[in-house]
Order: C-alpha cells, then sequence, then structure tokens
C-alpha cells in the first residue's frame, strides 16, 4: 500500500501550565478575526424607555377601549329595557283601544 507521506506537525511551545507541562499553538490555528467595521455604541436606555411608554401607550389604550365596551353594554342593556317597556306599553294600549272600539268598558 502507498500512503502519501504526511508531514510532522511543527509544534510551537507557547508557555507552560500549572504542573509543569508545556503548551503548545498547532500551526494550522486560525487567527483572532479582525473587526472591519467600527463597534456601534447602541443606545439600550432610549430602547428600555421606547419600550416602557409602548407599554404604558398600550395599557391606556386597552382601558379606553373597555370603558367604550362598558358603555356600549349599558347603551344596549338600557336600549333593551326601552325596548321591553314600549312592547308592553303598545299592547297594553291595543288591548284598551281593541276595548274602546267594541264599547265595551268596566
Amino acid at each position: 500500500m502507498n500512503l502519501p507521506q504526511q508531514q510532522p506537525v511543527q509544534l510551537e511551545q507557547i508557555g507552560i501550565d500549572g504542573e509543569g507541562r508545556p503548551l503548545f499553538r498547532y500551526r494550522d490555528a486560525t487567527p483572532a478575526a479582525v473587526l472591519t467595521t467600527p463597534i456601534v455604541a447602541r443606545p439600550w436606555a432610549a430602547y428600555l424607555g421606547a419600550g416602557c411608554l409602548g407599554v404604558i401607550a398600550l395599557t391606556v389604550v386597552a382601558f379606553v377601549l373597555v370603558a367604550i365596551l362598558i358603555g356600549l353594554s349599558i347603551a344596549l342593556i338600557t336600549l333593551a329595557i326601552a325596548v321591553v317597556a314600549l312592547t308592553i306599553c303598545v299592547l297594553v294600549l291595543r288591548s284598551m283601544w281593541r276595548e274602546y272600539q267594541t264599547g265595551k268598558s268596566r
């Protein structure tokens, strides 16, 4: 079998650990990445403040919507009571009108 000849790995000693053993760096180790763009400072406090204001605004909108819905429900209940009362009034007046037309008075 013909195996390709491997070159020996060249190790560079870079230090010694706490127990006296040598530390090596491999030749094919990739260097640290270099930033090509500058680091941009982000205004995190402004983002946090805007988020808090957004939550407060949504809470206010929710309370206003709930108040409007409660008002509409009260208005609809009032309308339903008025319709029932008007229906009873019309039925009573119709029966009274029929009695008046037939001449049966008590």
